[in-house]
């Protein structure tokens, strides 16, 4: 596998769940919601902390400038992320959390004349054959399809998770992290192999519904239209309700103690895929009920 590959496949691990932008909701949230950035306060906490939603992998023009987020890392003294990006240790199993955890090959889930077809996609949109991957986990695969520079329009696209990175390190402010690149590879796996391969086909079959779909995403997110991007997302969590509340409701009950001493300890900017934001079972919800006023900021 080339080192580009490597590269976006390192991304993609964490950032599959806001890529899809999946909600657990089923009725649209108040007005007053509606952004991507909101201040954690009260509840014995004696400084605000801030939770934003990114949108891992976009192009340079698609994405909020940091100097607009600058202000509220600043008045926190670290970066909370999904994973730990500045642990050396994480950075080296998340290429292992991106294979498949039985070491077999996705290809055999496929027909030769659907694999033919996933392969040839990949040459178009990636430039390299489906063999170079055959142990990565195809739901990642789908997530490298849809974050390729041919589909997105750009070359190369730009992340939230690397400047946030850059940012805290230039500031030393530390990094912490939620979970572990392993964890997710688990949580991915959630979903039978065989699935993924099939859902990899259907991508392959009209690669122009999945790049309309990307769009009608990114222009919500550009939009900080919480709103509307659970709205879009409704239909996803549908096809396999199942498997998206492993991969972000229980994920993000998880995930509010760890918050929770984090705030305590320290004022905290945390950033987590925005698709785990909204809903009921979103990280605001859940934080609300522990007791805490979450207050949308307007960028």
């Amino acid at each position: 596998m080339g080192s580009k590959l490597k590269f976006v496949l390192l991304l993609t691990v964490f950032v599959f769940a806001a890529t899809q932008l999946t909600a657990q909701t089923a009725a649209p949230k108040p007005a007053a919601d509606n952004g991507l950035l909101f201040e954690i306060s009260g509840n014995g906490l004696k400084k605000p902390s801030y939770i934003f939603g990114t949108f891992h992998i976009l192009c340079p023009a698609d994405m909020m400038p940091m100097d607009k987020l600058t202000p509220y890392i600043d008045m926190s003294d670290q970066l909370v992320m999904e994973i730990d990006m500045d642990d050396p240790s994480e950075m080296q199993s998340i290429v292992a959390a991106t294979r498949l955890s039985d070491g077999k090959s996705w290809k055999s889930a496929l027909t030769p004349e659907q694999y033919a077809k996933v392969d040839a996609m990949f040459r178009e949109y990636v430039g390299v054959s489906a063999d170079a991957m055959p142990n990565v986990q195809p739901t990642l695969l789908s997530v490298l399809i849809l974050t390729s520079s041919k589909l997105l329009g750009c070359a190369p696209p730009s992340s939230y998770d690397l400047s946030l990175v850059q940012t805290a390190a230039t500031k030393k402010k530390p990094i912490m992290g939620l979970e572990t690149a392993a964890f997710q590879g688990k949580a991915l796996e959630a979903k039978p192999v065989e699935k993924q391969a099939h859902e990899l086909y259907e991508i392959s079959l009209d690669p122009q519904k999945s790049e309309n779909d990307l769009k009608k995403l990114i222009d919500a997110y550009r939009s900080q239209d919480l709103n509307k991007l659970n709205e879009i997302s409704e239909a996803e969590e549908k096809k396999d309700p199942a498997f998206i509340d492993k991969l972000l409701a229980e994920r993000n009950k998880d995930w509010i103690p760890k918050i929770e001493n984090y705030m305590k300890a320290t004022p905290s900017f945390i950033a987590v895929g925005a698709g785990h934001l909204g809903g009921k079972s979103g990280v605001i919800n859940l934080l609300r009920a522990r007791g805490y006023s979450v207050t949308v900021i307007r960028l």
